[in-house]
């Protein structure tokens, strides 16, 4: 199990085919990556309060570190995961344009 993964959102649809990551969003906790073995990674501190359009946009790399011993049980109706195809429709649906590098 890695300790961190780092996700660069100028080309985030190839990073999660990549890294076989998914984006999961936490009711009242945020952002998070959940790898291909259900491990949760938690968004850098300063990066807490980015919105998912505004990360696409700016295209940044944001430092995700795995999260242990994680306080709670995660209920399914409490978490939202997306893959690529949910990710390329909020591109789409949203009219984001991602920066060139």
């Amino acid at each position: 199990m890695e300790k961190k993964v780092i996700v660069n959102f100028n080309d985030v649809l190839s990073e999660l085919e990549k890294k076989k990551i998914k984006l999961c969003f936490l009711r009242g906790k945020g952002l998070f990556i959940e790898d291909e073995h259900k491990e949760l990674y938690q968004m850098e501190m300063h990066r807490h309060s980015s919105c998912l359009d505004k990360l696409i946009e700016e295209g940044v790399s944001v430092e995700f570190n795995v999260v242990e011993n994680f306080v709670g049980v995660i209920n399914d109706w409490e978490k939202e995961v997306w893959s690529v195809p949910e990710v390329k429709a909020f591109i789409t649906r949203n009219n984001l344009q991602m920066i060139s590098s």
